[in-house]
């Protein structure tokens, strides 16, 4: 009930439909000038001497040019940070792949060997006497 009585009181009256309201009326406006501040800007004017300096709002303009071997190097290290990860992922599979494939080929030497095993199994080599002279 509180929480009704609030949001009726500090909501904005309402306005019949096909009227603006103040908001959207000062809203438009602004963006409208905002708009005309976008295409009127001239690079000419701006970077001419005595306006730059006297005149113009310089700071974003710094603040690009200081702050763009960080917004680079971010972006750089973004960029390989990715494609290192994509390839460290395809190279695990591929590994993984070779893995198999290598302990296949073991699997099958292994498999003719013991086919051709004697049956009694192959008899231990002995060098020499197996009790002292």
């Amino acid at each position: 009930m509180a929480l009704r009585m609030a949001m009726r009181r500090f909501s904005s009256k309402p306005v019949p439909l096909g009227l603006d309201s103040a908001q959207a009326t000062s809203l438009k406006q602004s963006l409208n000038g905002f708009v005309g501040n976008v295409k009127s800007f001239n690079f000419g004017r701006f970077f001419e001497e005595k306006y730059f300096w006297e005149k113009a709002n310089v700071g974003p303009f710094f603040l690009l040019l200081f702050f763009t071997p960080t917004i680079y190097r971010s972006f750089k290290d973004f960029y390989w940070t990715r494609q290192l990860r994509k390839l460290s992922t395809e190279e695990i599979i591929s590994d993984r792949y070779e893995w198999l494939r290598l302990n296949m080929i073991q699997d099958e030497v292994e498999a003719a060997l013991i086919s051709r095993m004697p049956a009694g199994g192959v008899k231990s080599l002995e060098l020499g006497p197996s009790s002292p002279p």
